[in-house]
């Protein structure tokens, strides 16, 4: 849960948004709680996680998860938490693997290790002529991601630091006294 913060500041400022305060008030709490969440703070409670779940759509998985990107796929919102897949997800299956039901709907089994695409990857995909430049893709696809999300990751922690306040007040400069005269007392020549 190293960037739940991180993940929380992103739904806030770049797809809701929406200012602090003002999810603090959809929440009901208080904006300092939005705050110490967002900074890396304090943890949310399990009922204050649900509640972020269904304020900005996405899942628990996608907010504890620190191997899942920042920014959330399909497969982790909220309203498509119950899907395998989210919606505009292909999957790879085996050929001749598709049954036919009697009211025509096409079935497939999902199988260990098979990997499934977005439309843009799955687009790339269907031109790659041999297994090699299938995993070509996939290497360039997962470190092309992983960049991205390490990119992302770099800009959210700049600006939450930017935005932090010091946490306690500047220390006053203490008076200075001569080391050889005691205190209330005047130094004669």
């Amino acid at each position: 849960m190293r960037r739940l913060h991180l993940k929380l500041f992103f739904l806030r400022t770049r797809l809701k948004r929406e200012a602090q305060g003002i999810t603090a008030r959809t929440l009901g709490v208080r904006p300092a709680t939005m705050s110490h969440l967002e900074q890396g703070r304090s943890m949310p409670t399990l009922a204050m996680l649900l509640d972020l779940c269904r304020h900005y759509d996405v899942t628990p998985t996608y907010l504890l998860d620190d191997e899942r990107s920042i920014e959330p796929l399909a497969r982790d919102r909220w309203s498509e938490r119950a899907n395998l897949l989210g919606r505009g997800s292909w999957l790879e299956v085996a050929e001749g693997s598709f049954v036919t039901t009697n009211d025509g709907v096409k079935l497939c089994p999902v199988v260990a290790g098979g990997r499934f695409y977005d439309a843009s990857v799955q687009a790339q995909r269907m031109t790659c002529g041999s297994s090699q430049a299938a995993r070509e893709l996939d290497d360039s696809v997962n470190a092309a991601t992983r960049g991205k999300d390490y990119e992302l990751e770099s800009m959210l922690s700049r600006e939450l630091l930017g935005q932090r306040k010091p946490r306690s007040k500047p220390k006053k400069a203490a008076s200075v006294r001569s080391p050889s005269v005691p205190h209330g007392l005047t130094a004669e020549a």
